[in-house]
């Protein structure tokens, strides 16, 4: 329980200094609120979370999250023609930073044909969402994989994830951002550009410190899921899409830690079959 703590170390600060912002900017109280309860969950999943059996757990949970992807587009929760949320009551979840992270790190736990059909899934939910934001998440964490294995299904699941991300640049997106939501970082650099820079470091240590003083071959799941939470980083910075962890949104801290909880915990070498 206390290496996990510590793995959690970054997304705790990143979280902090993220609510420290907004608190100081003037963000509706319930923001850095609402942030601070899901850092709450995260470090409980995180650490009380169990290691799902890599057959029935793996293959149900990964069923779940297809089940949850495939109801965006069914669900009343849309804006502007864009479905990428689920309604739970009055809060809308956003599917892809929830569940992507973890899904990609039980990959290598699916038959390698189960594997494939995962990603073919959910590359074809995202590009019809649009969710550009989720589709490159999705290419970072596969790219990860086909790097650890090299072999032609890990390598489909890299070309499916290409092709479904170059699809979703040829849509405009109409989303207006939302402040504190998007764009977080330059909106903290024109007003406050130390803050802006320690929240930018505060997101590279919550990618970079669980992955210390571990076995990277015996980590992949862990590697890859954090490549698609960076994923979601990096393009937040390109466009009007959730900036995770220090903005407001309690779906990119919970699905931290659920991806951390179902990878970390792994000792297991690289396979995808």
């Amino acid at each position: 329980m206390a290496s996990q703590l510590i793995r959690l170390s970054g997304l705790a600060f990143a979280v902090l200094m993220g609510c420290i912002y907004m608190l100081s900017a003037g963000a509706p109280r319930e923001f850095w609120i609402i942030n601070g309860a899901a850092l709450a969950c995260a470090i409980g999943l995180s650490v009380f979370l169990k290691r799902l059996d890599r057959g029935f757990g793996a293959v149900a949970f990964t069923g779940f999250a297809l089940a949850l992807f495939a109801a965006t587009l069914f669900s009343d929760a849309e804006i502007d023609g864009i479905h990428r949320w689920i309604a739970v009551g009055p809060v809308r979840l956003h599917v892809g930073l929830l569940l992507l992270p973890a899904t990609i790190s039980l990959l290598p736990d699916l038959r390698r044909e189960l594997a494939l059909l995962t990603v073919i899934a959910i590359s074809l939910i995202v590009s019809l969402q649009p969710d550009r934001a989720s589709a490159f998440a999705l290419l970072s964490g596969v790219l990860v994989l086909a790097m650890a294995k090299r072999d032609k299904w890990s390598l489909g699941m890299l070309a499916i994830g290409g092709f479904s991300f170059l699809w979703t640049l040829r849509k405009i997106d109409p989303l207006q951002p939302v402040r504190f939501v998007e764009y977080v970082i330059r909106d903290a650099w024109e007003s406050d550009p130390l803050s802006a820079a320690v929240m930018a470091v505060s997101l590279i240590l919550a990618l970079v410190v669980p992955l210390f003083g571990l076995n990277f071959r015996n980590q992949i799941p862990l590697i890859a899921s954090l490549a698609t939470i960076g994923g979601f980083v990096i393009i937040s910075l390109f466009g009007p899409y959730p900036t995770p962890l220090i903005g407001y949104g309690a779906t990119a801290i919970v699905g931290y830690g659920l991806a951390l909880g179902l990878s970390a915990v792994r000792e297991t070498g690289v396979r995808l079959a």
